[in-house]
């Protein structure tokens, strides 16, 4: 083991976070490293950036949905173009936060991200929330509700806040030991190789 610790940085309306998700546990256990599974606003990071999202631009719109098609097929993983691009993620982030770090979160954000780009459902509505999480044989009604508590909006906003402090603007975004920063589903093979530089 090399006794690394990799932290990754997404929101459920990041498609490449969703990517980076499917990827991310089996890099890890290659690299004999622990993993965080932290959720942030994307739309806070942004406008902490001055960012644009590439789906209000007409050309970057186009040719992300189509780079998505493309990854979808080349790593065989279930995807569904959105009906609506964007949705309200802050009730499926804060429920995210509800999970205890580890395997159980795991199992919470594939739900979560399953169902908003395999099965193109809206994350922002609690019925939804509740019903993917159960499916991954969680409390989903006792998760939503947790959601509405002070300690884990504080939470995700001390997360959100974290990460920009940190310099991140963007998701996925990976952190190393909390120093080396990797940003993008495409800069994982660089995060691999650099572990096993320094295993």
């Amino acid at each position: 083991m090399s006794g690394h610790a990799i932290k990754f940085y997404f929101d459920y309306n990041s498609p490449y976070s969703y990517v980076a998700s499917l990827r991310v546990e089996e890099l890890c256990q290659r690299a004999g490293a622990t993993l965080e599974w932290l959720p942030v606003v994307l739309g806070g990071i942004f406008q902490s950036n001055a960012i644009e999202p590439a789906h209000t631009k007409v050309n970057r719109r186009k040719y992300l949905l189509e780079d998505l098609k493309d990854l979808a097929g080349y790593y065989g993983i279930p995807y569904k173009e959105r009906t609506v691009f964007l949705f309200k993620p802050i009730l499926s982030l804060r429920a995210t936060l509800c999970v205890p770090q580890g395997p159980e979160r795991g199992k919470a954000v594939h739900a979560l991200f399953r169902g908003a780009f395999a099965e193109d459902l809206d994350l922002g509505e609690p019925a939804v929330v509740q019903r993917l999480l159960e499916e991954a044989g969680l409390d989903g009604a006792g998760l939503v509700a947790r959601t509405q508590d002070a300690a884990i909006k504080n939470e995700l906003k001390a997360l959100t806040d974290e990460a920009i402090a940190r310099g991140v603007f963007g998701a996925p975004t990976f952190f190393v030991n909390d120093e080396k920063m990797f940003w993008g589903h495409d800069r994982m093979p660089l995060m691999e190789h650099y572990l096993k530089q320094s295993a």
